[in-house]
């Protein structure tokens, strides 16, 4: 009887988690055809709360199953803000998977994730060890993240209590009296005060001051095309076009189901959709 019994509560367990998994692997917490966001997340966060209290450990380590982006950043912020109940043996794994894993989601998905600790004030010991140590990690392209993510790492940074040494407190609190001489913060800084200064930042960057300056988007667009990347001109076609602003593309150089989803988001319109599928050698694909 009793072998019967933990040979069930083994495969109710395997259950679970194979419907988690899965569950993970699809559902992203938006709109889909079936269901709209508000309904996918209530159950998705009903699901994820209820793996986190009946199994953890596997909970921890679906961090390591392949599951997208927006349910991994969701099992971080569970985790960290129900660190009391890690067993004390595995501590130190749990906290091994949330690190790894941080580190490797793309910068804006991290840095919306720290900043989540903030809003829903988790802010444990080992939450601002996680984040200190994510920054830390970031050292090399942290000049670049301070300016296309100034508002997100200022307010990580004062809810975990960072300490900022040199310019980059500075710039981040905006002590901009003096000159920079990290070269990134120095062109924001100008980017700042002059219009004509915006053209040598990123254009991620440079999009913001360009509404600070009141620089019409059609200007904006021709002045700021030379520093596109191609996913930037790619996306900004549609948008660059109603403004009267055509954007070259180089689109041999776009990986195939890149260029492939750009085609599907054309217009239905027949003409339209002849005119854009000829697309410098791409006639008949």
């Amino acid at each position: 009887m009793d072998h019967d019994w933990k040979s069930r509560v083994e495969q109710v367990a395997q259950e679970d988690l194979v419907m988690f998994i899965n569950a993970c692997l699809a559902c992203t917490g938006q709109r889909e055809f079936y269901d709209d966001a508000y309904g996918q997340k209530v159950s998705l966060d009903f699901l994820h709360d209820y793996i986190l209290g009946n199994y953890r450990l596997l909970y921890a380590r679906s961090l390591a199953a392949g599951i997208n982006h927006f349910n991994q950043s969701q099992i971080i912020i569970k985790l960290l803000a129900t660190g009391k109940e890690t067993l004390p043996e595995h501590r130190q794994e749990e906290g091994a998977l949330i690190a790894a894993s941080l580190k490797a989601l793309p910068p804006q998905r991290a840095f919306k994730l720290l900043q989540q600790l903030r809003q829903q004030r988790i802010n444990n010991r080992r939450a601002r060890a996680i984040a200190k140590e994510y920054l830390a990690s970031r050292t090399e392209r942290l000049a670049f993240d301070a300016v296309k993510y100034r508002s997100k790492i200022r307010s990580i940074a004062v809810h975990i209590h960072l300490k900022l040494e040199g310019e980059l407190g500075n710039f981040l609190f905006g002590n901009w009296k003096k000159s920079f001489q990290t070269e990134l913060f120095e062109k924001f800084r100008q980017g700042y005060y002059s219009a004509n200064a915006i053209y040598d930042l990123p254009f991620t960057v440079a999009e913001g001051l360009a509404i600070k300056h009141n620089i019409p988007r059609h200007v904006f667009l021709s002045r700021i095309e030379s520093q596109m990347t191609i996913t930037e001109k790619l996306r900004l076609q549609q948008s660059g076009k109603r403004v009267g602003k055509e954007i070259e593309v180089d689109f041999h150089r776009l990986p195939l189901t890149q260029l492939a989803m750009y085609v599907l988001s054309l217009s239905l319109d027949i003409s339209r959709n002849h005119q854009n599928l000829s697309m410098k050698g791409f006639d008949g694909f």
